[in-house]
C-alpha cells in the first residue's frame, strides 16, 4: 500500500487534528447533513470528507506545504458546506454542524502552524501579520453565516454575512453620496 494511503498518513499530530477526525466520525453516525431533500450529493459528501481528512493529515508535510493543505482543506469544506445548504435552510443536522466545527478545528490549526513560522523577508513578515487576523475574521463570518443559515434564523432578527453584505452593495451609490455629502463637503 503506498504511503500517501496509509492510515499513519491521516494520523494528526494536534490535538486539534484529533478532535476533528473525533467530529467527522460522529458526523458519518449522524448522517444526512440535512433533513431537506435533495441534500447534499454523495459526490459533494465525499468532497467534504476528503478535504477535511487531507487536512488533518497535513501535520505529516513540511510547515510550508502543510498550511497550504489545512487552508485549503478547511476553507473548501467550509465553502461545500455553505453552498450545499443553499437552498435548504433551517434543515440542518448536527452532522452538518459537527463538520463545520471540524473545519473551524482546522482553520484553528492553520493560523497555529503560521504564528510559528519565521519568515526571513520584511514583506512575507508582514504578509503573515495579516493573513492570520483575516483567517480569524474570516471565520467569524464563516461559523455566522452557517448557524444563521443552518438553522433557519429568520433573517429579520439575525441576517447572514451574505445578506448584509448584497445589501450594502447594492446600497454604494447611496452611501457614496451620504460620504461625499458628510466628509468632502461639510
Amino acid at each position: 500500500m503506498s504511503s500517501l494511503l496509509s492510515l499513519s498518513s491521516i494520523t494528526p499530530r494536534s490535538w486539534q487534528g484529533y478532535a476533528a477526525l473525533v467530529l467527522l466520525a460522529g458526523a458519518l453516525l449522524l448522517w444526512p447533513l440535512v433533513d431537506a431533500a435533495p441534500g447534499y450529493g454523495v459526490g459533494t459528501a465525499a468532497l467534504i470528507f476528503l478535504l477535511l481528512l487531507l487536512a488533518i493529515g497535513a501535520d505529516n508535510f513540511p510547515p510550508a506545504i502543510g498550511v497550504v493543505l489545512l487552508f485549503l482543506g478547511a476553507h473548501g469544506a467550509a465553502w461545500l458546506l455553505l453552498a450545499g445548504i443553499t437552498g435548504n435552510e433551517g434543515t440542518a443536522r448536527a452532522s452538518f454542524y459537527l463538520l463545520l466545527a471540524a473545519a473551524w478545528l482546522l482553520a484553528w490549526r492553520c493560523v497555529t502552524v503560521l504564528s510559528a513560522l519565521r519568515p526571513a523577508s520584511r514583506w512575507a513578515a508582514t504578509a503573515l501579520r495579516l493573513i492570520i487576523p483575516a483567517i480569524f475574521g474570516a471565520w467569524i463570518l464563516i461559523i455566522w453565516e452557517a448557524v444563521t443559515r443552518g438553522a433557519g434564523i429568520p433573517f429579520i432578527l439575525l441576517p447572514p454575512p451574505s445578506a448584509i453584505g448584497v445589501r450594502i452593495a447594492n446600497s454604494l451609490p447611496v452611501l457614496a453620496a451620504d460620504v461625499r455629502q458628510t466628509i468632502f463637503k461639510a
